[in-house]
């Protein structure tokens, strides 16, 4: 019978509260009960896809109570999938001003300042970084996308290790992230693990199919570990997916040249020239091409150029003094391989022994 009548107590106690709260300000109780259920509604049209409908019920619920966090934050969320970046900033940052520790606010407001540096093609200045999405893991967004995000940053910023670790730990929140595999498989690839880089490429592609880059950077890995058949069929399930990859054709070309399949290289070299004419590399691999064909004049007039478009482009400087060489033009192959040494090709060092004799 106590703890009865405890339970009680508390309950008479929390009613008088409320009761005080009421009678103190009645007018700021029913502003606070009117905003929610403006807001309520307007999630409702949210779930509806009637975002119009959606906007005019959360500025209402502003209306009533500027100090709305969460409506205003869903006001942002609405302007940038409006791709009104600007106006969706500055809602999530009046958001995070209000509410201090809405983690949803600050993933929400560094997320869409990331989207719009890309929009804008500022991918090499970019105005958000790791610290942004720290805020909104530090404040309560513990969602796998957070640290996703904290890790790509931490990725573009050269924290390659602490990129990694975060995609790990996204992928503890969410073991079916492809995203998260296939650039935690990037992150190892670059630390020289190409074992553990395979090992997540293949996890992407499994939790997405259709996930043409993982099918890529996969065949890039085994090429690494001298696997060019394993390497050769990922670029061919990649080429499948879309065929319009010119990337997927030129590596493999690429991957077939080392296997000694000539012909299957040039068409595949053609076929990425033809869907990306200004590539300097593809038009160096035409180049090559040409080279292991015999025709050093037709080698030479490719890598001219490659070398036009980009005057420090090393490979193809390397291979036009290669082929200089094969001509007899001993002096012009030296000046090439003194080029390509300065640019720090470590093989145009041997080649430049011949120039000393």
């Amino acid at each position: 019978m106590k703890n009865k009548y405890v339970f009680l107590l508390i309950t008479s106690l929390l009613c008088l509260h409320l009761a005080a709260q009421q009678g103190a300000d009645p007018d700021s109780y029913k502003k606070k009960k009117k905003s929610e259920k403006l807001y309520n509604d307007g999630i409702k049209r949210v779930l509806e896809q009637d975002y119009y409908s959606a906007l005019f019920y959360f500025d209402s619920a502003v209306l009533i109570r500027p100090d709305f966090a969460k409506a205003i934050n869903e006001r942002g969320k609405i302007f940038f999938s409006k791709e009104r970046y600007s106006d969706a900033i500055m809602e999530f940052e009046k958001a995070s001003d209000l509410d201090p520790n809405f983690g949803e606010a600050y993933f929400n407001l560094a997320f869409s300042m990331f989207v719009k540096d890309l929009h804008l093609l500022r991918q090499d200045s970019l105005t958000v970084s790791s610290a942004d999405f720290d805020n909104a893991i530090i404040h309560g967004f513990a969602a796998p996308q957070g640290y996703y995000y904290r890790g790509l940053m931490k990725h573009l910023e050269g924290d390659i290790e602490g990129a990694a670790a975060d995609y790990s730990i996204a992928l503890e929140l969410n073991s079916e992230y492809p995203k998260a595999y296939h650039d935690r498989g990037t992150a190892k690839n670059m630390l020289g693990d190409f074992q553990g880089a395979i090992y997540d490429y293949r996890l992407s592609v499994t939790y997405d199919a259709g996930l043409i880059q993982g099918y890529i950077n996969m065949g890039d890995a085994k090429r690494q570990i001298g696997d060019y058949q394993g390497a050769e069929r990922d670029y061919t399930l990649a080429i499948n997916l879309d065929t319009t990859s010119f990337i997927a054709y030129n590596n493999r070309g690429g991957t077939r040249l080392t296997l000694a399949n000539v012909d299957g290289a040039a068409d595949d070299f053609a076929k990425a020239y033809e869907l990306n004419p200004e590539s300097v590399e593809i038009i160096s691999n035409m180049g090559s091409i040409e080279y292991n064909k015999g025709n050093y004049e037709g080698a030479i007039d490719w890598f001219n150029q490659a070398i036009g478009l980009d005057e420090k482009y090393a490979p193809a400087i390397l291979n036009r003094g290669l082929t200089f060489e094969l001509q007899g033009m001993l002096q012009e192959a030296c000046a090439d391989w003194q080029m390509a040494a300065e640019l720090g090709i470590e093989q145009a060092n041997t080649y430049l022994k011949e120039c000393k004799e």
